[in-house]
């Protein structure tokens, strides 16, 4: 909020494939934090899914907010949206019989990169399957 004009210089005008330098950062810190959040095993979707509903939450609030004026401003709108974005795409620590299949399966996504018990046409299979498993419910 105190530097709109940045703000908006990177993330204003969406260009498929035109990402800035600052954008691409950006993404890679919140993949990583999403990351750790499935090798927690508390994802309920797929990691690619957690990072971009929380990336259009974040920019399409601050954006909102930038083109208010000040005076319009709600102070409690970024929590409100934070916590329905978490509450969207984590599990209680305990996650729900429903909820616990996907979670393992996302954590386990997660862990493949570095399984070096499998060879690599195991881990592409698995990677797929596990991708299928938890964006097709």
């Amino acid at each position: 909020m105190a530097n709109p004009a940045c703000y908006t210089l990177i993330y204003g005008e969406p260009r498929p494939g035109a990402d800035s330098p600052a954008a691409v950062a950006a993404a890679e810190i919140l993949a990583a934090q999403v990351r750790r959040i499935a090798e927690a095993g508390r994802l309920r979707v797929s990691e690619e899914r957690a990072a971009h509903l929380i990336h259009a939450a974040g920019c399409a609030l601050t954006l909102t907010l930038i083109s208010l004026p000040p005076e319009r401003r709600d102070p409690d709108l970024s929590a409100l949206a934070r916590e329905a974005v978490i509450a969207a795409v984590t599990t209680d620590p305990a996650p729900s019989p429903d909820a616990a299949p996907v979670a393992g399966a996302v954590a386990l996504r997660a862990a493949l990169p570095t399984a070096t018990v499998l060879t690599p046409a195991e881990r592409a299979l698995m990677t797929e399957w596990l991708d299928r498993f938890t964006t097709e419910r």
